[in-house]
């Protein structure tokens, strides 16, 4: 391969990637699939499932069990050890300040193989706190993290999800679930009381990215004694933060 056709190929990455990562939340909830993207670039298909295949061994794009694609969140954290994710960076201070006002530990989570993976945790620096989780996951149905990444999903594609956990949830448990992620969409936060723990309460909100789709969650957990009677002012506190987070361009819906 000559450095013609190596340029070519990265620029054909690039587009690829770009795509992926623009691509309409409302529109492609699912990802996109390969004919999807070699329509936007207006190139053969057989050229975008080949870069596509290669993206995928790579690590850089994640392919659900529907065949479409999205971008992966190795590509996230390369991006972040490069010093390129703008959200990492914007986190950290944010993070801070959130968590002297509320004095309570914060965390920064995304969803990763159906699972929460704590990305970052700030914390309160109080004698009685919940414990840092950077690194670990737990199951969507066990925090309000979980709740609010799947804000946005189809009750199908959320309940295909409870099903693939490692909890043995009922029929009931499941119903429930669905129904504190119902509640959630028309209060913009999310509450788990004493799931994951039974002295914790955890409070949640999506951050969403240019094109409205959710990427990461922004959550408090802490005491469920200190917290309970605090909820509505807390949640205040975490919308404003989620606000803060928010780039040019970046839908609050």
């Amino acid at each position: 391969m000559n450095s013609e056709q190596r340029r070519n190929g990265a620029t054909t990455t690039m587009a690829i990637l770009d795509v992926l990562g623009s691509a309409d939340a409302g529109e492609f909830p699912s990802g996109l699939s390969v004919s999807d993207v070699a329509r936007q670039l207006g190139r053969e298909k057989s050229v975008v499932s080949r870069q596509l295949k290669n993206l995928l061994e790579a690590g850089l794009t994640a392919r659900n069990d529907a065949g479409r694609y999205e971008l992966s969140w190795r590509l996230f954290a390369l991006a972040s050890r490069a010093g390129d994710q703008r959200l990492t960076k914007m986190a950290a201070p944010v993070m801070a300040r959130l968590t002297e006002i509320v004095r309570e530990r914060t965390h920064l989570t995304v969803l990763s193989d159906g699972e929460v993976l704590t990305v970052r945790s700030e914390s309160s620096g109080r004698s009685i706190e919940a414990i840092g989780w950077v690194g670990r996951t737990i199951p969507v149905n066990r925090s309000s993290s979980g709740m609010a990444l799947l804000m946005d999903h189809e009750d199908e594609r959320i309940s295909e999800l409870l099903r693939r956990s490692n909890d043995s949830l009922t029929t009931r448990d499941e119903a429930h679930f669905l129904a504190q992620v119902h509640a959630a969409r028309k209060l913009k936060y999310t509450v788990a009381n004493r799931l994951f723990d039974p002295e914790l309460l955890g409070i949640g909100a999506p951050i969403r990215d240019h094109s409205g789709r959710i990427m990461a969650a922004l959550n408090i957990s802490g005491p469920a004694s200190r917290m309970e009677a605090n909820i509505p002012a807390l949640a205040g506190h975490l919308l404003a933060a989620i606000k803060a987070l928010q780039l040019p361009g970046q839908s609050s819906a």
